[in-house]
């Protein structure tokens, strides 16, 4: 697996945040982590096809995508007769195809988060690579430092396991950070959360002051809550745990806050 070679074969020269695998077994691990035998697999940033490959030979379809044109060409020359369909597409103005069951993918950095979020609503098992620093709020505990408004979107949709760090030295170029390999197993409906909207609207109000007691919180955030004042004080100490912060509730007890605003303030949620 060779490939600076292949990048210096095509004329492609790495931009910033282009960072290519180069290990045998970071690939391999991502891959069975995948479980994609005989399912349909999304890859978003294909590359050289080095993720591809392995995916192909396991997988019933492959949708690969890959924003660079000159690796576009190449990839769609390499699998044009399989079972992989090339896109020329960017993840973020991607409409995911309904049959796509899992999703195996060496993450750019900097759509990460968006990404799994968007994975999580389409409720598609993933085992994907992304920067360390994202991985510690994905696994973050309540209390923690690490627990903020992306660990609760990710955990509402998902049950994420980490499996294990990726150096650096197992890409070309070198990233400055380290990564990891999460698996993210698709379960929405554990919490019995009714409107996750409401919760996503309310945590990311609320942890805007997350080590303030929640009614205080509360009342800070008025502005994002869309409510007044007086409005937020009149209602603050009725909260469903007002005198705990609001980095030490689970998602549970962050959607009982939620649902009390609800119904407090119905007008504000659209």
């Amino acid at each position: 697996m060779n490939v600076q070679k292949k990048l210096k074969e095509l004329g492609v020269k790495p931009v910033k945040g282009q960072n290519f695998l180069n290990s045998e077994p970071t690939v391999q691990a991502l891959v069975e982590a995948g479980e994609v035998e005989d399912e349909v697999v999304l890859e978003i940033g294909a590359g050289t096809g080095v993720i591809t490959d392995k995916l192909s030979e396991k997988a019933q379809k492959v949708y690969a995508l890959e924003t660079d044109t000159t690796l576009y060409d190449y990839l769609r020359e390499k699998f044009e007769a399989s079972n992989v369909k090339v896109l020329n597409k960017d993840f973020k103005e991607y409409e995911i195809p309904e049959d796509v069951t899992r999703c195996v993918s060496n993450l750019p950095f900097h759509i990460a988060t968006d990404t799994m979020e968007r994975l999580g609503e389409k409720q598609n098992q993933s085992s994907v690579i992304v920067q360390r620093e994202l991985a510690e709020k994905v696994l973050a505990e309540p209390g923690d430092n690490q627990y903020t408004e992306t660990t609760i979107r990710t955990n509402y949709y998902f049950l994420p396991v980490k499996l294990r760090d990726v150096s650096s030295r197992s890409y070309h170029p070198k990233p400055d950070v380290t990564t990891s390999i999460l698996k993210l197993y698709p379960n929405e409906d554990r919490h019995g959360v009714e409107d996750p909207e409401a919760l996503f609207h309310v945590t990311k109000a609320l942890f805007t002051n997350k080590r303030k007691k929640t009614r205080n919180a509360f009342v800070d955030a008025r502005h994002i809550l869309d409510i007044s004042k007086d409005e937020a004080k009149k209602v603050r100490d009725e909260l469903p745990h007002s005198e705990e912060r609001p980095v030490e509730l689970e998602i549970r007890e962050l959607a009982d806050v939620a649902e009390a605003f609800k119904q407090e303030f119905p007008g504000t949620l659209k």
